[in-house]
């Protein structure tokens, strides 16, 4: 095995596992009723870098399908592009509107948030439409899910 081969099995490990980890925490996040306020917003404080090693880990992927190009891209990857833009868009307003009504980390530690029906109303919405949105991400790259995680599947003694 070559080191560029070695590099790259780990770092599709490293993508897949911290995949892994943003979707299961992405489920918990989605159920507040279920786990509770004071995790729900201190557990999006872990979150968020979980989130942005996604994007940082991806950032060969977004550098190049937004280069400007004389070539004209295929549909389906112009298509990714524009609803992965919308699916982060809608992740920062639905972290941030969380924040904006916070009633467990921003009091603990001495901060009035000044909550309105309008950030709450938002935050709601906002992460309802995030349940498909993510839901159809996961299925837009399950292609690349199934082929990785068959790849960095230990291999038994047997085989």
């Amino acid at each position: 095995m070559t080191t560029a081969s070695v590099h790259k099995r780990a770092s599709i490990t490293t993508r897949v596992w911290l995949d892994i980890a943003l979707f299961v925490g992405y489920v918990l996040l989605s159920a507040p009723q279920t786990t509770g306020i004071p995790f729900h917003e201190y557990f999006t404080v872990v979150f968020i870098p979980i989130f942005i090693a996604h994007i940082v880990l991806d950032w060969s992927w977004i550098s190049r399908v937004f280069r400007p190009s004389d070539r004209k891209r295929p549909a389906e990857t112009r298509f990714n592009r524009s609803f992965d833009i919308v699916l982060f868009v809608g992740m920062v307003v639905v972290i941030y509107s969380g924040f904006m009504v916070s009633e467990s980390i921003l009091p603990d530690f001495g901060i009035d948030p000044n909550a309105s029906s309008f950030w709450a109303g938002l935050h709601d919405a906002g992460g309802n439409l995030l349940i498909l949105l993510v839901g159809v991400h996961v299925a837009m790259h399950w292609p690349w899910i199934k082929r990785n995680i068959g790849r960095i599947r230990p291999k038994s003694a047997d085989a």
